[in-house]
């Protein structure tokens, strides 16, 4: 698939890195600054023989969040969503295989960013 190498130059271009777990799922280990690090999880997914990518950063324990305005905050997203998952909040994007290495390399920006900031606020840490 295309867009994993645009992943992996997107990883390098950040000066991240980028870890192959298997056939469909890789990891982009991006150094959002401060000392601080975000891991967005990429994993190839196919509907009706459309593939896409699917990315997502765990943000905390759903038992952290404490702060109820973090759902007004997704409306500021372009690309992300909130979700639960497995007892946690994570934020989620999709990337088509015809998207521009531009607009993937915003996609990871917002989700990593994002993700950071609310780990920060919630956990006090760098965990994911």
């Amino acid at each position: 698939m295309k867009i994993i190498e645009v992943v992996k130059r997107y990883a390098e271009t950040v000066g991240g890195n980028f870890s192959t777990y298997d056939d469909s799922k890789s990891a982009v280990v991006i150094p959002i600054g401060q000392h601080r690090h975000q891991t967005v999880l990429a994993e190839t997914k196919s509907i009706n023989g459309c593939f896409y990518l699917a990315l997502s950063s765990k943000i905390s324990n759903k038992e952290a969040i404490s702060d109820v305005d973090i759902y007004e905050k997704q409306k500021n997203l372009l690309f992300g969503k909130l979700v639960i998952e497995k007892n946690h909040l994570e934020i989620r994007a999709y990337l088509e295989e015809n998207m521009s290495e531009k607009l993937i390399a915003e996609i990871f920006n917002e989700i990593a960013a994002f993700a950071d900031i609310y780990e920060k606020r919630f956990t006090g840490k760098d965990i994911y």
